[in-house]
């Protein structure tokens, strides 16, 4: 670890707030400081409190902290406040209202500025949590700035969401609506001591009965936080068991954004014609940052969500992508199907340049790459016998013929590591193992789909033959670069083609993948794996 990671685990308090202040500033040193601290992670609990202006947030959370903190318990606090035109810094500040803790190092209290983020939250807001938990905190609680119909992300990062309300505030059944019925698992009916505090729970209840049968009812706890009354009952309730925590998943914009279909290729699919609606999509992962933002719009009248693989302008080489977390960003968006395209070389006569081809087998030839969710005392071996869906080829293989793509279905992928191509020697080994073509990327990306239940195939676009072929030296840089353009051109039309053709309901097995697979006894799994694994083994660990 480097000396700031180092310190931080030592109960470093000048350390904590100067990477706070670096990851604030995407400070390349405080980001690897980051990454470096992530496996300490998954031991806090993450309570995120939000609710209208004037409810009395930041006073719940001070009195919050008080409790925790003559329980024994240590407590990281970030408080989100409005961006100043003027200093570009946080309006306000929450610590102005939190001074009694000012010399308390179990407290650490962050102000934040939101910067122009959407969501109530600031943009570094899910790596601060993560740098807090890490830190060793018992409690991370994330004070936001509002909340209103848009204003919910909160929900997709704490485990525990509390939304405060407060008498006297107009509309009670208004301030319910949309998303915060859904994000709260805890209402606080703040400054319970005004009149008509018995309204404003009266219309929680309303709402709760007219929502019963959607989950657990959460719980409304009366308080008066410049007193302290209900504090402990507020303790009680986040502290609880959480069988299935949401994932720390910060999205930029609207948290809602849903997509059916995952396509993982260039950058250059953006622009196919189409294409609309487009959002930009940032996701925080367990696993760290996908290559890239998701792009996420409608294709055909389907949701699409498309990633680059190697990022915007290639900066990636194969060796260096984050597989788990660009497949996990695609789960966390609800894709169920993904269509992943890759330029790659030909191994037989046969699979010629601007040929595609559609494998249904991979071989593995590389090193140490991270291919599994799993780990951290949960084991599961998912069936790969058939790496890839047969409903998604078959789709792709209709879509590339009705776009004028020579296509083959079937055929092996070998991966290579990377990123040198093979030499000579290497070529002709594979060839005479039966492979059909080789590339660098697409292995991981199979098995990881598979773990994350997504039905998956791989759209291999040749761009040459492999070093095998005689002709192979004779290939100018030129030959390269424009069999790589119509690929691209092609693979636009292919996926519009398939994006069309799939049906809306999934026939094939891909989706019940973990099913039989996971072999630790429930009872067993430890609670971070259980947090870190949520939105994949969820329906197995009831």
């Amino acid at each position: 670890m480097n000396e700031w990671a180092s310190k931080i685990r030592a109960g470093d308090a000048r350390a904590l707030a100067r990477a706070a202040t670096g990851i604030e500033n995407r400070d390349p040193l405080a980001l690897e400081t980051l990454e470096q601290l992530r496996p300490f992670a998954g031991n806090a609990r993450i309570v995120g409190i939000t609710g209208a202006p004037g409810s009395g947030k930041s006073t719940l959370v001070d009195a919050l902290a008080l409790t925790l903190r003559r329980r024994g318990k240590t407590v990281g606090i970030i408080a989100i406040d409005p961006t100043s035109r003027v200093s570009g810094g946080a309006v306000l500040g929450d610590r102005i209202r939190m001074q009694r803790h000012h010399a308390d190092p179990g407290v650490f209290i962050r102000s934040m500025a939101t910067r122009g983020s959407l969501g109530g939250l600031a943009r570094a807001t899910a790596d601060l949590a993560l740098l807090m938990d890490a830190a060793g905190r018992d409690y991370v609680v994330i004070e936001t700035v509002g909340v209103g119909q848009d204003e919910i992300e909160i929900a997709g990062l704490a485990q525990i969401t509390v939304v405060v309300l407060v008498p006297g505030m107009g509309d009670g059944v208004q301030s319910l609506k949309a998303g915060i019925m859904e994000i709260a698992d805890v209402f606080v009916v703040n400054k319970a001591d005004l009149p008509d505090a018995n309204a404003v729970e009266r219309d929680i209840a309303l709402m709760l009965d007219l929502a019963e049968g959607q989950g657990s009812r959460p719980p409304v706890i009366r308080a008066v936080a410049t007193e302290g009354t209900g504090i402990a009952e507020l303790l009680e309730a986040v502290s609880g068991p959480v069988s299935l925590p949401r994932q720390s998943r910060l999205y930029s914009g609207e948290l809602k954004l849903k997509a059916e279909i995952g396509i993982i290729g260039g950058s250059g699919l953006y622009s196919m014609p189409g294409f609309e609606a487009q959002e930009e999509v940032s996701i925080e992962t367990p696993f760290g940052r996908p290559s890239e933002n998701f792009v996420v719009g409608k294709l055909c009248g389907r949701q699409v969500a498309f990633l680059a693989r190697h990022g915007q302008g290639h900066r990636l080489s194969p060796s260096e992508l984050n597989f788990r977390a660009n497949i996990y960003g695609m789960k966390s968006l609800g894709v169920e199907r993904i269509i992943s395209l890759s330029a790659v070389g030909s191994l037989k006569e046969k699979h010629r340049p601007l040929d595609f081809v559609i494998p249904d087998q991979f071989f593995d030839r590389t090193r140490g790459r991270a291919s599994t969710f799993f780990g951290e005392g949960l084991v599961a071996h998912i069936a790969f016998a058939d790496p890839v869906c047969p409903e998604v080829a078959g789709v792709v293989e209709e879509a590339c013929r009705a776009a004028g793509v020579n296509v083959t279905r079937g055929g092996t992928y070998l991966c290579m590591e990377g990123p040198a191509f093979s030499t000579k020697a290497e070529s002709e080994v594979y060839r005479s193992w039966g492979m059909d073509i080789i590339g660098m990327t697409n292995l991981q990306e199979a098995k990881l789909a598979r773990e994350a239940e997504i039905c998956y195939a791989t759209v291999a676009m040749v761009t040459d033959y492999d070093c095998w072929h005689p002709d192979h030296d004779a290939v100018s840089v030129e030959q390269i670069v424009s069999n790589l353009l119509k690929n691209a051109a092609n693979a636009c039309k292919v996926v519009a083609e398939a994006v069309t053709r799939l049906p809306a309901a999934r026939a094939c097995k891909c989706g019940s993948a973990l099913a039989h697979a996971i072999i630790t006894d429930r009872s067993a799994v430890p609670e971070a794996t259980r947090r870190k694994l949520g939105i994949l083994i969820e329906k197995y660990l009831v």
